[in-house]
């Protein structure tokens, strides 16, 4: 058969189409990653230091490839920003698998470095990454260094892969309100060295410890955990309850200012409630351990704090505001821990999904008149108007916002959507999402699926 100059023009370019959209051509192409990370460790608490070695695995999942890795510190946040002679992590080197050193930059203070490979990781190859570090912990401020009492805390020292979204990469500078967390799962073995009388709380499971020559080595294993983080106190008393496959571990500051035996039963009561009534609400806890420990005092403001696995309770306040602080701790186990979110863009998912949760603990609870709820609708009034997936650096009153608001636009969804309906949405977006990053966009997408009612008013109230 024989074609017209313009026939076989519009064949051709049908062809060309045809290919160009087999091929994938014209479309956007990603970076996504798996890690895993090896750390070995030598801390000596009296000098103040603590020197390791990090072997970062970093498989690309994606279809696109990159020179370029950047990876957060994000201890260097906690700490308080000091300088490298007074606090800092610092890299000293890093090395790819055939020991060929690497360049890399130094950026945000320390809380992020950019790391440019030998040549380029292309899809389905792996790199892996040695960092060799040294730490010179400094007094203890808030999360980060050595407390008045002796507590040597040392949260997210290592360090970890940034995020590659739709957005690039996660590499703005962290901002003052928040935690700015903002990580994907990972699995982390560690090996630390001790002197023997120091003991050690972790957020991994202990796989062994060994003694000799004065020095105690600890080995760890933490899988799908969003952080790695390791406290280290002379006088730890150490308590134990147990809520179905799962061993809540207390390490207690005996010496500490505010800390009595009676403070830490409560508080391990408090956690083993928690995590039995959030195990049959959003799916049962995966981990083996959830270590509980006290908040450390530090020179400034010393929070109540949740990691992947470990909470820190603040101490010397009333039984009541421990038992609140602790409801909310475990309940960032799923929101943060096990359902992830970018808490730089939206913070609201996972401090306003722990407050809710909160308050359905403690009208589980149900031991003390305390009007939750009614609070929080005081403080979300203040704010009205503002949207709660609001970034952490445009929310002008972030508490009032981002927990408070948050937990009452749950609140409300609940109350129109019925109580069992809407618990049972929260379940499926918990599976969903499990162990991977969540957006504000796809939770209303399953509260939606899950629901007939019209909540259509209650998200323009309260979401952008």
């Amino acid at each position: 058969m024989k074609y017209t100059i313009k026939q076989a023009y519009v064949i051709s370019l049908f062809m060309l189409i045809c290919v160009t959209t087999m091929c994938g051509c014209g479309q956007k192409k990603e970076l996504s990653f798996e890690t895993s990370y090896i750390i070995e460790t030598d801390l000596d608490p009296e000098m103040r230091r603590m020197t390791y070695t990090e072997t970062a695995e970093v498989i690309n999942t994606g279809s696109d490839s990159t020179k370029t890795l950047y990876f957060h510190i994000y201890g260097n946040k906690f700490k308080g920003l000091r300088q490298v002679e007074d606090g800092d992590i610092a890299v000293l080197s890093v090395q790819d698998q055939n020991g060929n050193e690497l360049q890399y930059q130094r950026e945000q203070e320390g809380v992020l470095y950019c790391v440019e490979l030998g040549q380029a990781l292309e899809p389905r190859q792996s790199v892996e990454l040695t960092f060799a570090c040294e730490v010179l912990i400094p007094d203890l401020e808030s999360m980060y260094g050595v407390s008045r009492d002796g507590d040597v805390q040392l949260p997210m020292f290592s360090l970890q892969l940034a995020m590659h979204d739709q957005n690039g990469w996660d590499i703005a500078p962290l901002p003052e309100n928040g935690d700015g967390r903002y990580g994907a799962a990972a699995d982390y073995d560690l090996t630390i060295r001790v002197p023997e009388a120091y003991l050690l709380a972790c957020n991994g499971d202990e796989l062994s410890r060994q003694t000799s020559d004065g020095i105690t080595t600890y080995t760890y294993r933490a899988e799908k955990r969003r952080d790695i983080v390791v406290f280290a106190c002379e006088d730890y008393a150490l308590l134990e309850r147990t809520v179905g496959s799962t061993a809540i571990l207390g390490y207690f500051n005996e010496t500490a200012d505010g800390v009595t035996r009676q403070h830490m039963e409560y508080v391990m009561d408090c956690a083993a409630f928690a995590l039995e009534y959030f195990n049959g609400l959003f799916g049962e806890y995966p981990y083996d351990t959830l270590v509980v420990t006290n908040s450390a005092l530090g020179t400034n403001f010393s929070p109540n704090m949740e990691y992947s696995g470990l909470i820190t309770i603040l101490f010397g306040s009333q039984e009541f505001s421990m038992k609140q602080n602790t409801f909310h701790e475990v309940a960032h186990q799923w929101f943060y821990g096990l359902v992830g979110n970018d808490e730089i863009r939206e913070p609201w998912l996972d401090e306003g999904f722990s407050d809710f949760a909160t308050g359905l603990c403690l009208d589980a609870d149900g031991k003390e008149d305390y009007p939750f709820w009614e609070l929080k609708k005081i403080s979300s009034n203040a704010a009205a108007g503002e949207k709660v997936n609001v970034p952490c650096d445009k929310a002008s009153a972030y508490q009032q916002i981002v927990y408070d608001r948050g937990a009452v636009f749950l609140k409300t969804l609940m109350d129109a959507v019925g109580h069992e309906k809407f618990l049972s949405v929260l379940s499926d977006y918990c599976q969903k999402y499990w162990y991977g990053i969540a957006t504000t966009e796809d939770f209303l997408e399953i509260l939606q699926e899950g629901t007939d009612a019209d909540i259509s008013d209650i998200v323009a109230e309260f979401v952008e």
